[in-house]
């Protein structure tokens, strides 16, 4: 009797263990996977499908901001849209010879709390509009675009192609 008892739980511990163990391996390749390449026109297309996860989206860096550093937008075919990019405060602030260049940017893609991307740096809040501060005409242009206005990428890392 206690034989079969003991041989009933080494194999109900078998039988246990082998059953968990592929779960957690498949999660930690989905994981290791790294970001999802995304196309430019398929994030204007369906920016929401992408909302807070890890992508990387190749464009062209129509504006670094001179005052922070810390700011970058791309473009992809329609040059009217453009992606929000933020580095983060322990990222080094982007080089300005990024400007013109063809890039591939990895980070994630998030929604801000506000619900609108905020992308003044103290140097341009400072000052009202009405006042005659001089706002960057990138910003403005984002501001007044549809797709992806509400839309911010905290940047990763990134590569020059071209």
């Amino acid at each position: 009797m206690i034989k079969k008892l003991f041989s009933f739980s080494v194999i109900a511990f078998l039988l246990i263990s082998c059953g968990t163990g592929g779960t957690r391996e498949a999660s930690k390749e989905i994981q290791d996977q790294g970001p999802v390449k995304v196309e430019f026109a398929a994030l204007v297309a369906n920016p929401s499908d992408y909302v807070d996860k890890d992508i990387s989206v190749e464009g062209k860096v129509v504006h670094v901001c001179m005052h922070s550093g810390k700011k970058l937008f791309i473009t992809g075919d329609n040059p009217d849209v453009r992606l929000y990019i933020q580095a983060g405060e322990e990222m080094p602030k982007f080089p300005t010879e990024l400007l013109g260049s063809v890039v591939v940017v990895e980070g994630r893609l998030t929604r801000p709390v506000t619900g609108s991307v905020e992308v003044h740096d103290g140097a341009h809040a400072a000052a009202p509009a009405e006042a005659g501060a001089d706002t960057c005409e990138t910003e403005k242009a984002l501001a007044s675009q549809t797709a992806l206005a509400d839309m911010m990428m905290v940047y990763s890392k990134h590569t020059v192609l071209k």
